[in-house]
Protein backbone atom coordinates (compact mmCIF):
# COMPACT_ATOMS: atom_id res chain seq x y z
CA UNK A 1 0.00 0.00 0.00
CA UNK A 2 2.77 2.14 1.02
CA UNK A 3 4.50 1.54 -2.33
CA UNK A 4 1.08 2.15 -4.11
CA UNK A 5 0.77 5.61 -2.33
CA UNK A 6 4.33 7.22 -3.42
CA UNK A 7 4.40 5.57 -6.69
CA UNK A 8 0.47 7.64 -7.09
CA UNK A 9 2.21 10.69 -5.67
CA UNK A 10 5.01 10.44 -7.58
CA UNK A 11 2.85 9.96 -10.49
CA UNK A 12 1.12 13.07 -9.75
CA UNK A 13 4.37 15.11 -9.17
CA UNK A 14 5.56 14.10 -13.02
CA UNK A 15 2.09 14.62 -14.12
CA UNK A 16 2.14 18.20 -12.40
CA UNK A 17 5.69 19.04 -13.87
CA UNK A 18 4.73 17.67 -17.39
CA UNK A 19 1.65 20.34 -17.71
CA UNK A 20 3.81 23.04 -15.98
CA UNK A 21 6.23 22.53 -18.97
CA UNK A 22 3.60 22.44 -21.23
CA UNK A 23 2.65 26.06 -20.34
CA UNK A 24 6.13 27.64 -20.79
CA UNK A 25 6.70 29.82 -23.52
CA UNK A 26 9.43 31.75 -24.85
CA UNK A 27 9.11 35.68 -25.34
CA UNK A 28 11.33 37.56 -27.35
CA UNK A 29 11.82 41.39 -26.46
CA UNK A 30 13.33 43.28 -28.90
CA UNK A 31 14.84 47.02 -28.37
CA UNK A 32 14.54 49.99 -30.42
CA UNK A 33 17.36 52.14 -29.74
CA UNK A 34 16.54 55.57 -32.14
CA UNK A 35 19.73 57.86 -32.16
CA UNK A 36 18.81 61.83 -31.21
CA UNK A 37 20.13 64.77 -33.42
CA UNK A 38 22.60 66.05 -30.93
CA UNK A 39 25.51 66.99 -31.44
CA UNK A 40 27.01 70.27 -29.20
CA UNK A 41 29.77 71.64 -27.33
CA UNK A 42 29.42 73.95 -24.47
CA UNK A 43 31.44 75.85 -22.10
CA UNK A 44 32.08 74.31 -18.59
CA UNK A 45 34.32 77.04 -16.86
CA UNK A 46 35.13 80.76 -17.29
CA UNK A 47 39.23 80.42 -17.60
CA UNK A 48 41.22 83.70 -16.34
CA UNK A 49 44.78 84.01 -15.23
CA UNK A 50 46.69 86.92 -13.68
CA UNK A 51 50.22 88.01 -14.35
CA UNK A 52 51.73 90.64 -12.60
CA UNK A 53 54.92 92.89 -14.87
CA UNK A 54 58.16 92.47 -13.94
CA UNK A 55 59.89 93.94 -17.11
CA UNK A 56 60.40 90.77 -18.59
CA UNK A 57 57.73 88.71 -21.53
CA UNK A 58 55.81 86.34 -19.81
CA UNK A 59 53.76 83.81 -20.47
CA UNK A 60 50.49 82.82 -18.70
CA UNK A 61 48.57 79.71 -18.96
CA UNK A 62 44.61 78.60 -18.49
CA UNK A 63 42.51 75.77 -18.94
CA UNK A 64 38.99 75.83 -20.93
CA UNK A 65 36.74 72.83 -20.05
CA UNK A 66 34.04 71.34 -22.72
CA UNK A 67 31.50 69.76 -22.86
CA UNK A 68 30.75 67.58 -26.12
CA UNK A 69 27.74 65.22 -26.30
CA UNK A 70 27.19 63.52 -29.41
CA UNK A 71 23.56 61.84 -29.21
CA UNK A 72 23.43 60.96 -32.46
CA UNK A 73 24.13 57.26 -31.96
CA UNK A 74 26.25 56.53 -35.78
CA UNK A 75 27.91 53.96 -36.11
CA UNK A 76 29.32 54.87 -39.76
CA UNK A 77 29.56 57.93 -40.98
CA UNK A 78 29.32 60.66 -37.92
CA UNK A 79 32.04 61.75 -36.07
CA UNK A 80 32.76 65.85 -35.84
CA UNK A 81 35.35 68.43 -36.12
CA UNK A 82 35.78 70.78 -33.09
CA UNK A 83 37.41 74.10 -34.46
CA UNK A 84 38.46 77.01 -31.96
CA UNK A 85 39.07 80.43 -33.18
CA UNK A 86 39.58 83.90 -30.53
CA UNK A 87 39.10 87.62 -30.27
CA UNK A 88 42.65 89.98 -30.08
CA UNK A 89 43.16 90.44 -26.78
CA UNK A 90 41.73 94.41 -25.42
CA UNK A 91 41.51 96.17 -22.56
CA UNK A 92 38.56 98.00 -24.57
CA UNK A 93 40.48 101.69 -24.13
CA UNK A 94 42.76 100.74 -27.15
CA UNK A 95 45.53 98.87 -25.67
CA UNK A 96 45.89 95.03 -26.97
CA UNK A 97 48.13 91.98 -26.39
CA UNK A 98 49.72 91.24 -30.11
CA UNK A 99 47.23 89.21 -32.50
CA UNK A 100 49.61 85.96 -32.20
CA UNK A 101 50.01 85.76 -27.94
CA UNK A 102 47.78 82.73 -27.62
CA UNK A 103 48.53 78.91 -28.61
CA UNK A 104 46.69 75.85 -27.76
CA UNK A 105 49.18 73.73 -25.99
CA UNK A 106 47.27 70.82 -25.58
CA UNK A 107 44.09 69.17 -25.73
CA UNK A 108 43.17 65.71 -23.72
CA UNK A 109 39.56 63.82 -23.92
CA UNK A 110 37.49 62.22 -21.52
CA UNK A 111 34.67 60.43 -20.74
CA UNK A 112 32.18 62.50 -18.51
CA UNK A 113 32.49 59.46 -15.87
CA UNK A 114 29.56 60.79 -13.89
CA UNK A 115 26.28 60.15 -15.91
CA UNK A 116 28.02 58.49 -19.36
CA UNK A 117 29.74 55.65 -20.28
CA UNK A 118 31.41 56.91 -23.95
CA UNK A 119 33.26 56.06 -27.14
CA UNK A 120 36.37 58.22 -26.30
CA UNK A 121 36.93 60.40 -29.76
CA UNK A 122 39.86 58.72 -31.91
CA UNK A 123 41.75 62.38 -33.13
CA UNK A 124 43.66 63.27 -36.10
CA UNK A 125 43.59 66.70 -35.49
CA UNK A 126 46.64 68.26 -34.56
CA UNK A 127 46.22 69.81 -31.16
CA UNK A 128 49.90 70.80 -29.39
CA UNK A 129 51.30 74.28 -30.13
CA UNK A 130 48.85 75.57 -32.35
CA UNK A 131 48.51 79.19 -32.65
CA UNK A 132 45.28 80.15 -31.47
CA UNK A 133 43.66 82.17 -34.41
CA UNK A 134 41.81 85.31 -34.08
CA UNK A 135 38.56 85.42 -35.84
CA UNK A 136 37.27 85.14 -38.64
CA UNK A 137 40.07 82.52 -38.92
CA UNK A 138 39.21 79.34 -37.32
CA UNK A 139 41.98 75.90 -36.34
CA UNK A 140 40.33 72.18 -36.03
CA UNK A 141 41.68 71.20 -32.55
CA UNK A 142 40.22 67.41 -31.99
CA UNK A 143 37.93 65.41 -34.44
CA UNK A 144 36.63 62.25 -33.53
CA UNK A 145 36.68 59.74 -36.59
CA UNK A 146 33.51 57.82 -37.44
CA UNK A 147 32.16 55.67 -34.83
CA UNK A 148 33.87 57.57 -31.77
CA UNK A 149 33.38 60.69 -30.13
CA UNK A 150 29.78 59.22 -28.97
CA UNK A 151 28.18 59.86 -25.78
CA UNK A 152 29.08 62.94 -23.39
CA UNK A 153 32.79 63.60 -23.71
CA UNK A 154 34.60 66.52 -21.71
CA UNK A 155 37.47 67.90 -22.94
CA UNK A 156 40.45 70.04 -21.90
CA UNK A 157 42.09 72.68 -23.82
CA UNK A 158 45.06 74.06 -22.22
CA UNK A 159 46.34 77.22 -24.01
CA UNK A 160 49.53 79.67 -22.87
CA UNK A 161 49.61 83.90 -23.83
CA UNK A 162 52.51 85.37 -24.41
CA UNK A 163 52.70 88.85 -22.52
CA UNK A 164 55.20 91.32 -23.26
CA UNK A 165 57.06 93.42 -21.13
CA UNK A 166 56.13 96.59 -22.41
CA UNK A 167 52.08 95.53 -21.77
CA UNK A 168 49.56 97.95 -20.25
CA UNK A 169 48.34 97.42 -17.07
CA UNK A 170 44.63 96.27 -17.36
CA UNK A 171 42.36 93.91 -17.92
CA UNK A 172 42.27 92.51 -20.98
CA UNK A 173 39.50 89.98 -22.19
CA UNK A 174 39.27 87.49 -25.41
CA UNK A 175 36.85 85.67 -26.50
CA UNK A 176 37.27 82.17 -27.38
CA UNK A 177 34.60 80.50 -29.87
CA UNK A 178 34.61 76.48 -30.14
CA UNK A 179 32.24 75.28 -32.89
CA UNK A 180 31.37 71.35 -33.46
CA UNK A 181 30.60 70.10 -36.78
CA UNK A 182 29.36 67.31 -38.05
CA UNK A 183 32.01 64.65 -40.17
CA UNK A 184 35.27 62.79 -39.66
Amino acid sequence: MRNRIALLAFAAVVALCAAAAARAAGVTVNATVTGGSTLAVSSLNTPSFPVTLNGDDQTATYQAQLQIVDARGLATGGGWNLSITSTQYSDGAGHTLPANASTVTGVTAGCHSATSTCALPTNSASNSNVALPVSPTTTKILNAATGTGLGRIDVNVNASVAVPANTIAATYTSTLTFAIAAGP
